[in-house]
């Protein structure tokens, strides 16, 4: 019997063996529900039911004892219901996570809020640096996750990595850059090229250095800061000048005259979900983990 029927089996009890009564009470036939009492007692070759002329009035030691076992499975199926749902109010602690400043303010601008007022008895703590810095805070166990660009550049041994964003990295520039009228932008364009972009603090730095000497070109990098904000503006208003940043993050900057242009093979955006690796994690890592990859499911 499945939970179903052992409350139809509890039910027959319960309603003093009157297969009618117990029918109406269960919204089933009378047929359906005497085909399965006789389907249960011919395939495990067992009697439930005592039987007078025909009709069922007691239960034989055995169903007896099926009976105090069926109770005792319902109400532990019960319980296991509501546990299912108050698992969740209950878990208590803290939680840190490091999030690079550019990639919260894309991706994280409703998750996090959500994250929070959804889980008032969970302490967060949100770490805003760049994503070389929070490798590093990661490797040292100062936060429980730290979202990061792929590839880390931690073995992967060492640390759990969750997909959960892919884009690519493109130019931004003034409309009357004289690179604007291509309709894809060239590495070897770049070389030379007055630009403003992310310090050494943010992976992207490290990824536009190697993509340069891969390419062998020089670009004028005049300026290197920690704030997308200032990239973008810096790069919007003079028409010398470019800076390269995640597609996603153009969005509410593009205009007739600011656009944003792809580059051929560029340098992919694959934002990570990371924690180290453990043998065990606490209720709340393993709760605030699940929420997290729930939210940027696919």
């Amino acid at each position: 019997m499945d939970i179903k029927h052992l409350r139809y089996f509890i039910a027959i009890v319960e309603n003093n063996f009157n297969l009618s009564r117990t029918s109406q009470n269960l919204y089933i036939s009378q047929p359906a529900l005497s085909m399965m009492i006789n389907e249960f007692e011919n395939t495990e070759a067992i009697q439930l039911f005592k039987r007078s002329q025909g009709k069922i009035v007691g239960l034989t030691y055995i169903g007896e004892n099926y009976y105090n076992d069926a109770k005792e499975v319902i109400r532990k199926f019960n319980e296991m219901n509501k546990n299912l749902h108050n698992k969740e109010k209950s878990i208590t602690g803290n939680i840190t996570i490091g999030i690079p400043p550019l990639v919260l303010s894309v991706l994280f601008p409703g998750v996090i809020p959500k994250l929070i007022l959804n889980n008032p008895t969970i302490q967060f703590s949100i770490v805003e640096e760049g994503a070389y810095l929070l490798r590093n805070k990661l490797l040292l166990e100062n936060i429980d996750f730290a979202v990061l660009l792929y590839p880390e550049g931690i073995p992967k041994n060492v640390i759990d990595s969750f997909e959960i964003f892919r884009s690519e990295l493109a130019v931004f520039l003034s409309a009357e850059h004289h690179l604007a009228t291509k309709e894809i932008i060239e590495w070897k364009d770049l070389h030379n090229e007055n630009m403003v972009i992310f310090d050494k603090t943010f992976m992207i730095y490290h990824q536009l250095k190697d993509a340069f000497e891969r390419h062998n070109i020089y670009p004028n990098i005049i300026f290197e800061s920690s704030s997308w904000d200032f990239l973008f503006h810096s790069a919007k208003s003079n028409k010398n000048l470019l800076t390269l940043l995640p597609m996603p993050t153009g969005e509410q900057y593009l205009s007739k005259s600011f656009i944003c242009k792809r580059i051929r093979n560029p340098i992919p955006w694959r934002v990570t979900l990371c924690r180290l690796k453990k043998t065990a994690y606490s209720s709340v890592e393993s709760h605030i983990c699940d929420m997290l990859l729930k939210e940027f499911k696919p």
